[in-house]
Formats: structure tokens, C-alpha cells, sequence
């Protein structure tokens, strides 16, 4: 239930109708199997790809690279059928899956995936982009927390490696057993810069899109678990069996790429009519990469946010297609608190006992 005290919105939230697991902690020196579901961007981009593949084993992880890392079928990599198994068996062998890269065409996998033993598994799986089905599907329909977090490409394929923030957030989230609440901090410098892989990325991203700070666009405080992610996938998904509806009084999470305020217009009144916002508690909007313009030169994305989400709202967070990202828990619970005249903060919240390090899923 949402209320209004002054120009404060105060959210009540429901209860989780669907037990969450959190899944082990990732060991010193953890497997992680990397996963190509989508785009083939290891047989396209073989040098950004190996740099990725370093900067793991230089942070202390061995890596084992999937077959679908090697394959290039089609619009894809492997046939449905295949890289669903592939996800299977490297949620066996390995300590966690962190996806290769994004691309489109995730959603045939889907409906392949055992779900039952991917929660039986309990190891972390990470990535973004068109990974974001996969993540709030786990948590829905495995009753496990899923990352969304950098991918080898993307992020960890970084000419210098990966931003320091980045891989610091994604340590002290999936490394760090011990935690119970993680302030999710805004990052000092970004970029959106878009430097084509294997060809101009010789060096570290740089800004070009000016300041988008860690605002509040509407006032309050709310808890929940984290939904969401990408807005273009999780709106390929709308109206399908696949629809991973939110629990009532998520706090739901939005990143947006390459976009104009007229899309994200149309995007987020589509979400709207949908009632993902009458079950949503707050809204955590990240940093915008390489914003446009209406036809009209308007350009006022939070003037589109406020008239589209009618609950406590946050915008300029580092998640999603801009550099570097922070690492969220879907499916694990949040707590954002958005002042009338200060800076929103996003805090993840684990209880005691939540991880396990042996992997074993905690069916209720």
C-alpha cells in the first residue's frame, strides 16, 4: 500500500509470497564456468574475450569455458536444447556460471531450463543485458537469489580489466559470506563510451554523456526483494507464460541503454498497464548510456520517470550498460530510502544463515 505524508511517500509492503535461497558464497579461488547463451561474442571478439578470461584468473578464480564459448550457430551460439544443458552441467561442476556476454536470444533457451535443478544447484549465476530473463526466472521459479553483475566481455574484458569499483562490488557481494547488509555505493567517475570491441578498445572507456548523479525523483522509503533489470528484455517476456511477475512490494530495478525520453516513455507506460508498478514498493532507475533526444530536442528522462512510476523513485544508480556497474541480488531483499533533499541509498539486506557454502538449496 502506498501513502502520502506531506511530499514523503511512505510504502507498506507485502509479504514474499515465494522463499528465496541465497546461493553459496563464492570460495577462494571459486570455478566459474562462463556461459555463451546468446550473442557469440567469443568467437567475435577472441581478444577482448581473453583479456576477460585473465582478469578472473587475476582476481583469483579459475575459469572453465563452456562449448558454447567456441560456437557460433546461426543468430546464436549452440541449438536451445544445448545450452540449456550446458547451463546445467556447469552448475554442477563449477562453483558459479557468469555469463560471457549479453545478445537477443536468450528467451528460446528459457523454456528449457530446468528450474528445479538449477535450485537444487545454489550456485551463484551472473550477467545482464539479455541475461536478465534468466536471473528473475531463478529467482521466481528456483527460489534462488540471481547477480546482476558484469560479464566477462563487457566488464571484465576491459583493456586495463575491469573498473575498480566493479570488481569490488562484485566481490563484496558474492565473495563475502559474512555480510548482512551491503550500502550499494555511487561510483566517483563513469563512461558510456562505446569503443568497438577487438578494434578501438586499446584503453580504458571514457565519459561523454555529462553528470547523471545518485538523485531522488520522488521521496520515501520502501523494502523488498530486487526485481527487474534490463526494460527491453523484460518486456520481450510480457504476455508470454516465460513472465516472471514481481512479488508484491518489489523494488524494481530498470536500466536502459541508447534510449530517447519518448521510448523510455512508451516503454515504461507498457510496464505501467501491466501492474508491474501497482506491485512494485520503489523503483531504482540506473544511469542512462548514451541518452537521445525526442524528434523535438526534449531530453528530460526524469520528467518521463516521475509521470510514469507513482512510487518512491531513484535514478543515476551505476547498473546496466554504463561503467563501472554495481553487483545486485535479485530476488534478495532491499531497503531504498529517497530523501526530499539529499541523496537516495540503496542497501542489500541478507539475514544470518541466508548462505550456504556446500551449495545445498533450502527447499520450504
Amino acid at each position: 500500500m502506498v501513502t502520502t505524508r506531506g511530499s514523503t511517500t511512505v510504502t507498506t509492503v507485502g509479504t514474499t509470497a515465494t522463499p528465496i535461497t541465497w546461493p553459496a558464497a563464492l570460495p577462494q579461488h571459486a570455478r566459474l564456468g562462463v556461459w555463451a547463451p546468446s550473442c557469440p561474442g567469443p568467437v567475435v571478439f577472441p581478444r577482448r574475450f581473453g583479456r576477460g578470461l585473465a582478469a578472473l584468473r587475476a582476481a583469483g578464480y579459475t575459469v572453465t569455458a563452456g562449448k558454447s564459448c567456441d560456437a557460433a550457430l546461426g543468430a546464436g551460439t549452440l541449438a536451445p536444447n544445448a545450452l540449456a544443458a550446458e547451463l546445467h552441467e556447469l552448475l554442477d561442476e563449477c562453483d558459479g556460471v557468469v555469463a560471457a556476454v549479453g545478445g537477443w536470444t536468450l528467451t528460446s533457451v528459457l523454456p528449457h531450463i530446468d528450474w528445479d535443478r538449477v535450485g537444487r544447484a545454489a550456485k551463484p549465476i551472473i550477467g545482464y543485458s539479455d541475461i536478465t530473463s534468466l536471473l528473475n526466472l531463478t529467482a521466481r521459479r528456483a527460489g534462488l537469489v540471481a547477480f546482476h553483475g558484469p560479464m566477462v566481455i563487457s566488464e571484465w574484458g576491459e583493456a586495463d580489466g575491469p573498473w575498480l569499483h566493479t570488481g569490488a562490488e562484485f566481490t563484496a557481494v558474492l565473495a563475502d559470506e559474512h555480510w548482512t547488509s551491503h550500502r550499494v555505493p555511487p561510483a566517483t567517475e563513469w563512461s558510456d563510451e562505446n569503443l568497438f570491441w577487438d578494434r578501438d578498445d586499446t584503453r580504458r572507456q571514457r565519459g561523454n554523456s555529462g553528470d547523471q548523479p545518485v538523485r531522488s525523483l520522488r521521496a520515501g522509503l520502501a523494502e523488498g526483494p530486487l526485481w527487474g533489470g534490463s526494460l527491453v528484455v523484460l518486456g520481450l517476456l510480457l504476455g508470454t507464460p516465460l513472465w516472471p511477475e514481481p512479488e508484491p512490494g518489489s523494488i524494481v530495478v530498470i536500466e536502459v541503454d541508447g534510449i530517447a525520453p519518448d521510448e523510455l516513455w512508451a516503454r515504461l507506460t507498457q510496464f505501467r498497464l501491466a501492474g508491474v508498478f501497482d506491485r512494485a514498493s520503489a523503483v531504482v532507475v540506473g544511469k542512462i548510456g548514451k541518452p537521445g533526444r525526442c524528434p523535438s530536442g526534449f531530453a528530460d528522462f526524469d520528467e518521463v520517470i516521475r509521470a510514469c512510476v507513482p512510487t518512491p523513485v531513484a535514478a543515476g544508480f551505476d547498473i546496466g550498460h554504463t561503467e563501472p556497474m554495481a553487483t545486485l541480488p535479485i530476488g534478495g531483499r532491499a531497503r531504498l530510502t529517497c530523501p526530499d533533499s539529499a541523496a537516495p541509498e540503496l542497501v542489500l539486506l541478507r539475514e544470518e544463515g541466508q548462505c550456504w557454502r556446500d551449495g545445498a538449496s533450502r527447499r520450504e
